[in-house]
């Protein structure tokens, strides 16, 4: 009786604490949400470019993979965004998780002529740090690390929704 006892009261004790946003031992696990602050986070494009997110401009990270179809597709979305939105400050990084040393990443990156910055992480640091759920997602981080918007899955076919989302924050993020 006394084992069952302890086993609940620990039950209680962990419920409590999860109740007060604390998470126990080994479920630390939770997806970065609108209102969150963002996590430290240093990248360096294919090119040289360094992005810190959180560090004076705004940053749309998108988290992606060649062999994903979808993170794919919304390249060409994502690259519209670039063209429209980095006259207003808002950079846009798409942070390739595949492994390997980066030549694929690079080929696409080329081939398709992106005009943001790529970057290769294939010990998936990114997806860690931001407790990404799978590929893609994208996150609107706001100059002083404020996420301010979120997306698990595709953003292609929704550009007028991402746009909508950008114009309403992009006051907040200058």
């Amino acid at each position: 009786m006394t084992g069952v006892r302890r086993a609940a009261a620990m039950l209680v004790v962990a419920a409590l604490a999860c109740s007060k946003g604390e998470t126990p031992r080994g479920a630390a696990f939770r997806p970065l949400q609108v209102g969150d602050r963002a996590p430290a986070y240093t990248t360096h494009g294919l090119n040289g470019d360094t992005v810190t997110v959180g560090a004076g401009a705004p940053v749309l990270l998108n988290v992606w993979a060649t062999w994903c179809t979808s993170c794919r597709e919304e390249m060409a979305d994502l690259a519209a965004l670039s063209r429209a939105y980095a006259p207003k400050g808002v950079k846009v990084v798409a942070v390739s998780v595949d492994v390997g040393d980066g030549s694929r990443v690079r080929r696409f990156a080329d081939a398709e002529q992106l005009p943001f910055v790529v970057a290769h992480d294939p010990g998936g640091e990114v997806q860690r740090v931001f407790q990404a759920v799978g590929v893609p997602e994208t996150y609107l981080i706001s100059g002083d690390g404020t996420m301010l918007w979120v997306q698990r899955g595709g953003i292609h076919g929704t550009a007028g929704a991402v746009r909508a989302t950008l114009d309403s924050v992009v006051g907040h993020l200058q």
